[in-house]
């Protein structure tokens, strides 16, 4: 494994070496968005679809517990890793760089954990599978979302991120086909999507060979205890702007894994539908939904770039979610679920879109991008843990009430809007 230690680059070493020899945009751009296809495809379709079937195979009388559980103990996980990986992979010296050993190890581990899924016979064999494919994909992430910073020009980080947008709503519909189409075959189920993260993330690692070098030993300090300690931390009162979008960030976050994770069960349980008719809707609706998530994705970039604004964008998206789960809310049947998910997919495009590029904007420190984008990642994540708690409480003590979650996700949402409106580094 990679040899890290303490940053602290002298005047000389900026501890941004790939500056030096940074890609062309020609080259990292397309290998960036490949690796974007893999990384989601390979972390998204277990929480969007394959997690609950796999459980509701085993145990499904506690499949609400056991899904709130199982995706809890992966975000717990996750949490804990992500920043701490995003500190190492800035503190690295290894011969292939600071981001290709995190890229291709982290995949290889996330695919150890999603085999052990597919094997699984029991919650608690699901539940070590998710934490060790968390634990992988960590890792990868973190060396994922620094090459961002790292390599693409301000000029062209929401087209970027629109193109990844765009290849992750193909991940979705990917993922949510594959569940559907094999929910009575586990093996393959789980595995494919594991697979296509190594392959297209070793196209990331081709494409960034070179000019990914690891930092010099001779300008970092020994790794101390206060410098693991600061891998989870980014001054709030500091970095005004960088918390404010963190905050934005986290709760609509919220939102969207609130929908994404109990949609099959609202399906069941408030449609009334069977789990492989409500895995069937839902591919459906994520098909339906997918040009639309394609043309809001490129569009947003586009037009964000273009304009040189970004704020307005994600407030916009992000009360047009809101507004989608408060008519969801009220509407409990298929078509209702068809319709909210469109205005949905369209708000989490635009957000999505938009919000990275103003993550790489208030980036700190350009000496710890991945620590930066590690931290930002947290935001990401945090809600997969939030969620399941909420879920887990919420839904049986008031007999699966969905229009009450749903209506608390919306009012997240709002929140997230109003508060990047305040992020005064950017327009």
């Amino acid at each position: 494994m990679a040899t890290v230690r303490s940053t602290h680059p002298s005047p000389a070493h900026l501890g941004h070496p790939s500056a030096v020899t940074a890609p062309s945009p020609r080259y990292i751009v397309p290998a960036l968005v490949v690796g974007a296809f893999g990384v989601y495809f390979g972390s998204l379709t277990p929480t969007i679809i394959t997690l609950s079937i796999r459980i509701f195979g085993v145990d499904a009388e506690g499949k609400t517990l056991g899904l709130s559980t199982v995706v809890l103990i992966g975000a717990l996980v996750a949490l804990a890793s992500i920043p701490l990986f995003g500190s190492l992979s800035d503190r690295t010296t290894s011969r292939l760089g600071r981001r290709t050993p995190w890229l291709i190890g982290g995949a290889l581990v996330a695919l150890a954990g999603l085999t052990v899924i597919a094997l699984a016979t029991t919650v608690a064999a699901i539940a070590a599978g998710w934490a060790l494919a968390q634990l992988g994909y960590s890792a990868a992430l973190a060396g994922f979302v620094a090459l961002i910073p790292d390599f693409v020009p301000d000029h062209l980080r929401a087209r970027l991120s629109g193109m990844i947008g765009f290849v992750t709503a193909f991940a979705v519909l990917a993922g949510v086909t594959l569940g559907s189409r094999l929910a009575d075959h586990p093996v393959p189920m789980m595995i494919i999507p594991g697979i296509a993260a190594v392959v297209c993330l070793t196209v990331v690692a081709v494409a960034i060979r070179g000019a990914d070098s690891g930092v010099d030993p001779a300008t970092l300090q020994p790794y101390s205890f206060r410098e693991f300690a600061s891998s989870y931390w980014i001054n709030p009162i500091r970095h005004a702007d960088f918390a404010l979008n963190w905050i934005s960030r986290f709760l609509f976050g919220l939102a969207m894994v609130g929908l994404t994770t109990y949609a099959t069960y609202f399906l069941v349980d408030a449609a009334g539908l069977g789990i492989t008719d409500a895995a069937a809707e839902y591919a459906h609706a994520t098909a339906v939904t997918t040009p639309v998530s394609i043309v809001s994705f490129l569009l947003a970039g586009f037009l964000s770039d273009k304009l040189g604004r970004r704020k307005a964008f994600v407030a916009v998206a992000s009360f047009l979610t809101g507004g989608a789960l408060v008519y969801l809310a009220v509407n409990p049947h298929v078509g209702g679920f068809l319709l909210a998910f469109v205005a949905f997919t369209i708000g989490q495009a635009c957000y999505l879109t938009v919000d990275i590029a103003i993550a790489a904007a208030v980036v700190p420190d350009v000496r710890q991008t991945a620590k930066a984008m590690s931290v930002y990642q947290v935001a990401a994540t945090l809600p997969y843990a939030v969620v399941p708690l909420i879920g887990a409480v919420l839904l049986p003590l008031t007999g699966n009430n969905y229009a009450l979650l749903f209506c608390i996700l919306a009012a997240c949402a709002a929140v997230a809007g109003a508060a990047v409106l305040f992020v005064r580094s950017i327009r």
